[in-house]
């Protein structure tokens, strides 16, 4: 367990190092989603909890369009990946597992009714989620819950032509907060593939940079579908 945990770690430092200076300013967020998984496994009987660490990567196959009066915008192309650590009660088959994820978001502007840019977005997510391993005429199912934070690395910011040559400019949060959902199954009893929801629950733009009248959606929802493997 102590060697799967200092593997998690080294990983993670790695991850880090994508902007060390902007994830260094929001540690105070992240600490909360780690200390929310440590506080489940210090609930559970670890001599009998199995923890394992892996790798988690996945694609985006649905987002909620940003919907601007201006711009109609959609992922072209959204990916993440990234270490992560579970946790399970082989007997009751409940659990939980952490991850800490760098994803990009590409984006495509389907409907432009002035010039307007929209920059690809990079972020650390850290999704913390409880999990319930069951079985089911043979075949392992899964589905889990939970929350998760993503930090701004770079981009996701938008500009927009105003008058001539001068554009207004409304910056993407660097930090949001949500909640996720997934279900799926377990294959060769490492590897696991589901289909995942997330949903924003604070919006992406802050207000002081935006109009009244510009921003039709601001939160972002998306589902997913990822792979898990675990050494």
């Amino acid at each position: 367990m102590n060697v799967a945990l200092l593997n998690f770690a080294q990983t993670t430092f790695v991850i880090y190092q994508i902007n060390p200076k902007n994830i260094a300013m929001k540690t105070k967020y992240l600490l909360s989603f780690v200390t929310v998984f440590v506080l489940l496994i210090a609930g559970t009987n670890m001599a009998t909890a199995q923890l394992r660490m892996g790798v988690r990567g996945g694609v985006d196959i649905d987002s909620k369009k940003l919907d601007l009066k201006t711009l109609k915008a959609s992922n072209r192309l959204g990916y993440y990946i990234g270490p992560t650590l579970e946790f399970v009660v082989p007997v009751s088959g409940f659990g939980a597992d952490l991850a800490v994820l760098y994803g990009r978001k590409e984006y495509k502007i389907s409907d432009l009714q002035s010039d307007a840019t929209l920059s690809d977005y990079n972020y650390i997510s850290i999704p913390v989620n409880i999990k319930q391993r069951i079985k089911f005429v043979g075949i392992g199912l899964f589905v889990s819950g939970g929350v998760y934070g993503n930090v701004k690395v770079s981009g996701g910011d938008i500009k927009i032509e105003d008058a001539g040559d001068v554009w207004k400019e409304y910056k993407s949060k660097n930090f949001i907060f949500g909640i996720g959902a997934g279900a799926g199954v377990s294959l060769f009893d490492k590897l696991d593939l589901g289909v995942y929801f997330c949903g924003d629950l604070t919006e992406n733009y802050k207000d002081k940079y935006m109009d009244t009248d510009v921003f039709q959606n601001k939160k972002n929802q998306r589902w997913s579908v990822g792979l898990n493997y675990y050494f």
